[in-house]
């Protein structure tokens, strides 16, 4: 398969080109799960929401950080599979596949539809769809343990 970035590239406008580098970066810097290079990409009041839950909304770069690092921070891998991507100069969207990769071996494969809104050359919202059923399905019971005692001690503080 051809990289779909590439395409995208070919197809795309300027400002859609610059649009696509962005979150070629956020792709990058989740695989490499740097939260923090993540969060750079936002808007001081950027949103980042997975649609199957808006009560984990977080807002801001150190909210983003804190959930990305929640919830997949420890894993052995997190590739994202981009199957098809498209820009224009105020968002893109995309189709993936997130493979994790847990460290006791297992691993989860869901496929995701993210819009990404552009402002001035960061992140202004990235909304991700994806089947909650899938991922619970799927998540080993060993990770849903990690990931509730973190969000707990999250909560305390």
């Amino acid at each position: 398969m051809s990289n779909p970035f590439e395409k995208a590239r070919s197809e795309s406008t300027d400002a859609g080109r610059e649009n696509l580098l962005l979150v070629e970066r956020l792709f990058e810097h989740l695989e490499a799960m740097n939260f923090d290079a993540v969060a750079e990409l936002f808007h001081d009041q950027g949103l980042y929401r997975d649609e199957p839950n808006h009560d984990l909304d977080a807002v801001g770069p150190t909210a983003i950080a804190a959930k990305l690092d929640n919830g997949i921070s420890g894993l052995k891998a997190f590739p994202m599979c981009v199957e098809s991507i498209v820009a224009d100069a105020n968002r893109v969207m995309s189709v993936r596949a997130e493979e994790w990769h847990f460290p006791t071996g297992e691993m989860l494969k869901l496929p995701v539809m993210a819009v990404h809104e552009i402002r001035d050359g960061k992140i202004d919202s990235w909304r991700e769809f994806w089947d909650m059923s899938s991922f619970i399905s799927q998540m080993p019971p060993s990770w849903m343990e990690v990931i509730t005692q973190r969000a707990a001690a999250a909560a305390e503080g």
